[in-house]
């Protein structure tokens, strides 16, 4: 047994049922579900323009972490120890190397404190120490590798400072981004179909679609809808966006993956994810304009 096999092993000796229940809490801090909500209550609440650059930020990490996956092909380590690492919760499908959950939860937490650190300085304390439990957790639950999750550390912070820096280059013409973008992810995906990747790596087309759809809902709502993210006058409208917001893209995210085929990812991961990312960047938007809220 490797040395980072005998990492997870120790860690996984303090397993119990109240413990497991922690580490699989811990570890859902390092999915889409905690960057939705983030970016979802900055866009419909905040700045718009950053909220747009969080996002494109973020799911080009998740893209490079599963393109890594992919051409890496690590076998988890659940997979690789069987009988003597187990698979705390459900066990993940798609390879190990890099940590996407550590690529994810850093990246949100980089970004968020380039943008707020210095004013807010509880920012960067909470989701660093959030960070670090990630990645420990990602061990715990035996999922990844010490190696896995480093490497997903250093894919997050690196790719939200290069992209950040990208999307600042544009100032307020940052909507034209997303034309180029659209473009690369139907080559991307195109690309993956043709080397017959596309059931490898179900993240990658949730990123993808998720990426289409925001892209082209915000330049719309950017040239078209003109939403005010601060006429609100009352802080129960500001509650009542999210409220509606998160309510309807959680039911879409977690709703309609019970009646979209399962084996076709094409519609049960890129589909979902394009009608949330759409939902939010334009449809919410728009419906809040025309509510006046």
């Amino acid at each position: 047994m490797s040395f980072e096999a005998e990492i997870i092993k120790a860690l996984q000796t303090l397993s119990n049922g109240f413990t497991d229940i922690i580490g699989i809490g811990v570890s859902y801090l390092g999915t889409e579900l905690l960057f939705m909500a983030i970016a979802v209550v900055i866009y419909w609440c905040i700045d718009k323009a950053f909220a747009y650059r969080f996002f494109n930020t973020y799911v080009l990490g998740v893209a490079v972490a599963n393109v890594m996956k992919i051409g890496f092909k690590r076998v988890r380590p659940f997979n690789a120890y069987a009988g003597e690492i187990k698979s705390i919760g459900a066990p993940e499908q798609s390879y190990s190397f890099p940590s996407g959950h550590t690529e994810s939860i850093s990246s949100i937490s980089t970004v968020l404190t380039m943008k707020y650190g210095r004013k807010r300085e509880w920012i960067p304390i909470v989701f660093w120490i959030a960070t670090v439990l990630v990645m420990i957790s990602r061990m715990f639950l035996g999922q990844h590798y010490l190696s896995d999750v480093f490497c997903g550390l250093t894919v997050g912070v690196a790719c939200a400072m290069i992209f950040s820096a990208l999307l600042s280059l544009l100032k307020d013409k940052e909507e034209w981004f997303g034309l180029g973008a659209v473009a690369l992810s139907c080559v991307v995906i195109g690309v993956t179909a043709w080397l017959g990747k596309l059931n490898e790596s179900p993240d990658l087309l949730k990123g993808l679609g998720a990426f289409i759809a925001f892209d082209i809902g915000y330049f719309v709502e950017k040239k078209l809808v003109k939403y005010d993210v601060n006429a609100a006058q009352k802080k129960w409208k500001y509650f009542l966006r999210v409220l509606i917001g998160l309510g309807v893209a959680l039911g879409i995210q977690q709703g309609f993956k019970f009646f979209l085929p399962e084996d076709v990812p094409m519609l049960h991961d890129f589909l979902r994810y394009f009608i949330v990312a759409f939902w939010a960047s334009l449809i919410a938007p728009a419906l809040f304009k025309l509510a006046k809220i």
